[in-house]
């Protein structure tokens, strides 16, 4: 369904290299695949030679060979790492003319999630705006899984500019009980698919109405540091209202929850040139009405050719929900020594020597104690105030 297709190879407004890392990654950009209009926009890094054989983009890249890595990293992030950083050099070939680079990537695994980071890294040092479009695992995948994901999303976070995040469980649950597990895992490549394109054609086609990449930028760190995503689509009579309605209602956003609770969004509407004014108004209507009053929601249109009779719409949420604290991002000064001054504590105040009469309360040892608010009246206001009085 959804196909990178560019005519006009000079209208493109940035070049933009898309990367599957990864066994999950390669196949979410499988069905992206359709005549970018050249050579390296779509690329796919993996240590297991057999999995980039069955690839059909354009450029592949196998990393980890000189560690002898032929059949994969084996689940093992630390491999897929070591297997990024010593092909480092042959990576940052990939970006010699990129102006944007969108990593997608299926973490929990070893290659992936282990390379993904070195991979943005070595991006951002050469000057590229750095996306990532991530999916989590599956809860039936295991706890153990889950944390080398939850360990890969922290990461990646500290090196991209813009992180989006898709779970799984999310999608998994739309397909009820009954979805087979193929079906599963088709909904998820969908989705990292559905990111990628929107992200793309954002990026590298002319907009009718404009944003910038700053607007990414500006939308994660409204949220927790990551963003969340979903899209609808429709085609034929009312294919607005459907499009929303799929947008609104679908398992990305927990039937709307999600869009209620987020106080920041960006929306990107995508059709061909038989998209009218009131269907780009009927769909930012319905998205904007499902929003926070005080939401800020920035709108972004492009036209392809290639989507003739249909119209697709992706929003991204600023994420309140999840906790992801980034490292400190390549350059930053970290040896700074930051001094903590501890004010001496201030000495409580020494018990003033009065004559004791009839025991510890004095005159008052034997009436009841007066107690207004949880406060003992009759303890002396210095003390109960905690006032320090010179001697």
């Amino acid at each position: 369904m959804f196909k990178l297709v560019r005519k006009d190879k000079g209208s493109a407004i940035r070049r933009v290299c898309v990367l599957g890392v990864g066994d999950g990654g390669s196949r979410a950009v499988e069905g992206v695949l359709g005549g970018t209009g050249g050579e390296g926009t779509i690329a796919v890094i993996n240590t297991d030679p057999a999995a980039l054989a069955a690839s059909h983009a354009v450029t592949k890249v196998q990393i980890g060979k000189q560690d002898g890595t032929t059949t994969g990293a084996g689940g093992d992030p630390l491999i897929g790492k070591a297997s990024a950083e010593r092909d480092i050099e042959m990576i940052r070939g990939l970006f010699t003319d990129t102006d944007a680079l969108i990593l997608a990537v299926g973490l929990g695994g070893g290659t992936g999630t282990g390379s993904s980071p070195v991979l943005l890294g070595a991006a951002r040092t050469a000057g590229v705006l750095t996306m990532a479009v991530v999916t989590m695992p599956f809860l039936f995948e295991g706890q153990a899984r889950r944390a080398t994901a939850q360990a890969g999303l922290q990461a990646i976070s500290a090196v991209a500019d813009f992180v989006c995040v898709i779970e799984n469980d999310r999608l998994f649950a739309s397909a009820g009980a009954e979805g087979d597990i193929a079906d599963a895992f088709a909904r998820a490549n969908e989705a990292l698919a559905g990111g990628i394109c929107s992200l793309w054609h954002m990026l590298s086609q002319p907009m009718l109405i404009s944003v910038d990449p700053g607007a990414f930028k500006a939308l994660v760190a409204k949220g927790s540091g990551v963003c969340r995503f979903g899209f609808g689509t429709a085609s034929g009579g009312g294919r607005a209202q459907a499009t929303a309605k799929a947008l609104k209602e679908g398992p990305a956003f927990e039937k709307g929850d999600a869009l209620r609770a987020s106080g920041a969004a960006l929306l990107c509407i995508c059709g061909s040139h038989d998209m009218t004014l009131q269907e780009v108004a009927d769909l930012v209507g319905e998205i904007s009405a499902s929003l926070s009053e005080d939401a800020d929601l920035q709108i972004a249109t492009v036209i392809n050719e290639a989507w003739r009779n249909r119209i697709f719409a992706a929003v991204w949420l600023a994420d309140r929900r999840r906790t992801v604290t980034p490292a400190p991002r390549p350059g930053t000064r970290t040896g700074t020594t930051v001094k903590t001054v501890i004010k001496p504590a201030k000495p409580a105040q020494e018990e003033l020597q009065f004559d004791i009469v009839g025991g510890p309360r004095g005159r008052f040892n034997n009436i009841a104690a007066t107690i207004l608010d949880g406060e003992d009246l009759d303890t002396p206001t210095y003390k109960r105030k905690g006032i320090v009085l010179d001697k």
